[in-house]
Order: C-alpha cells, then structure tokens, then sequence
C-alpha cells in the first residue's frame, strides 16, 4: 500500500481545492485522498465521503452503560428474584425495592456516559488503525504547515488524459503538481511543476518593498483614509482577524480608529497588505470595513 503512485495538486487555498475536487468529481473522477494543515469545511461531503457510523457505535456503548448501571443496583440493593442478592438495603425504615427509580438516576446516568465516552475512544482508534507505534503516512512535510494536496490515481487518467489533469488543476489554483508514493517518497516520473497562479503574478510574497514604495503607498494610504492619531486610537483586536501583533502593524503604518478602517477600499486594501505582508485576501473574506462600521455605532 505504502508505494502506492499518486499525481498530487498542491494548493495554497482552501477554497480552490474544494473547487477542483468539486469539478473533477463532476467529470468522473475520483478523489484518492486530500490532505490539509486545517479543516477544509464540506471537504468530506465533496469528497463523496459518507457519514461515520461511530455515531452508532456510541449510542450501543451508552445503552449498555444503561442497563449495567440499572443491572449493578438492583443487584447489590434489592432482593431481586431473591436470587441475586448482594446487600439489601434499608434506608429510612423502608426497604430499596422497586420503588427506587428515582434514587437510581445518577449512578445509571454517570455509567451512560462513561461507557459512551470509552467506547467511542476504543472504537475510534480501532477503525483509524491508530495504535503505538504506527507510521504515519506523510506524502509530504508541507500538508502539516501550510500547503493542500488533492490526490489522483493514476488508474482515473482512463476518464482524463495526464495533460488534461494538469492543464485543469494549474486552471484551477494549484501552484505545483507532483507525483509522488504513498510513503512520501518521489516517484520515478516527477510532473513540472505547474505554472504560477496569475493572482501570485501582481505581488510575490518574497518581493520587498523600496523605501521610495513605501512612501508613495503611505501616501496613498492616508489619502483615503486620513490620518490618526495615538490618542485617538480604537481597540482594533475587536475586529475579528486583528491580534496584537497586527494591531501594532496598523498603528506603524497610520491606522488607529475603527473610522479609519471604515474607509478601506480596494486599492487601499491592497497596499495595506503590501506594507504589512498580511494574509492576501483576508481583510475583504472577512469584511473589516462593515465590522468597524457596526463597532463604530455602538
């Protein structure tokens, strides 16, 4: 299993894999596997996995906790059949007979959930095959950091031809294509790697700014936004995506209110990414001007 061949896509976007899984599935083909640093959310559903039946098993291993909780005290507190009798008790003159239900609730709940949260950790584990000591099958070092791979047989190239495959996942947002085996090792053939996305062409991640460029996008910057001040300053960490680190980064370049923030637009936006080397895209994905508008009226 292990020196399985696969034709990788190696994305940067969660969204563009979801798409090309999406659309290749659409045209017949089916995924292997796709491996991500993060949750992909309806990946699964895509994907064309179904729903675990883990759900069934926990329900089975509370219904036993159930009646084990009910099974223990009636055994060790009753004369149940005057058979199975450990310790019958009395408590306040009064025999613990089959009256008892509502005394019994606790003990039977607290065995619900421990056989259920037992049961559903053994079972997980058993059908994961995740035991001490297994290897990990890593295709790659970078699906734990930072890149998204989409996984090809090659015996699905009978429904698209290999340079169809890789014409559609460059089309698509994938930054490389490799080849590559199931334990991580190189195939034979490795693929070239695919042309860069045209979105990566307008400003390469590596490209510094001249102190010249930094001015004029400064300027720019105040241009649209005005200017702020130390003592006007707003708590913008309020802005969902905005940590204390960052917030630093806007005060460094002049922004300070939500009034400010309020203000962005397109060109703004991208030279703020530009001076800062902030995530490509986020400020628009999570829509910082209507969160500082709606800060700024309460």
């Amino acid at each position: 299993m292990l020196d399985k061949q696969l034709i990788l896509g190696v994305y940067d976007n969660g969204d563009d894999l979801l798409t090309s899984v999406k659309k290749l599935r659409k045209k017949g083909v089916e995924i292997f596997d796709c491996y991500t640093p993060y949750p992909v959310h309806h990946l699964d559903n895509e994907m064309g996995i179904k729903r675990s039946n883990l759900t069934v098993g926990a329900f089975l291993c509370g219904l036993t906790g159930f009646f084990l909780g009910l099974l223990l005290q009636f055994y060790m507190m009753t004369n149940f059949l005057h058979t199975f009798k450990s310790w019958p008790m009395i408590i306040g003159g009064k025999p613990q007979d089959y009256g008892m239900w509502p005394s019994m609730v606790p003990v039977t709940f607290e065995m619900t959930i421990l056989f259920t949260a037992f049961g559903i950790g053994f079972l997980f584990f058993a059908k994961s095959k995740m035991i001490h000591g297994k290897i990990a099958q890593i295709i790659d070092p970078r699906q734990t950091d930072d890149r998204l791979f989409l996984a090809v047989e090659p015996s699905e190239l009978s429904k698209m031809s290999r340079s169809e495959l890789d014409s559609f996942l460059t089309e698509n947002g994938a930054i490389e294509i490799r080849e590559r085996n199931l334990d991580g090792s190189d195939a034979v053939e490795t693929a070239a790697p695919a042309k860069p996305k045209a979105k990566a062409k307008a400003a390469p991640k590596s490209e510094e700014l001249s102190e010249e460029q930094k001015t004029e996008k400064l300027g720019l910057l105040k241009s649209i936004v005005g200017e702020g001040s130390i003592d006007q300053k707003d708590d913008l960490k309020e802005i969902s995506g905005v940590g204390p680190v960052y917030e630093e980064k806007l005060n460094s370049i002049g922004i300070f209110t939500f009034e400010q923030v309020s203000k962005l637009t397109p060109e703004s936006i991208k030279a703020i990414e530009e001076l800062t080397k902030y995530f490509p895209g986020k400020i628009e994905r999570e829509d910082w001007v209507s969160q500082a508008k709606n800060l700024m009226d309460k």
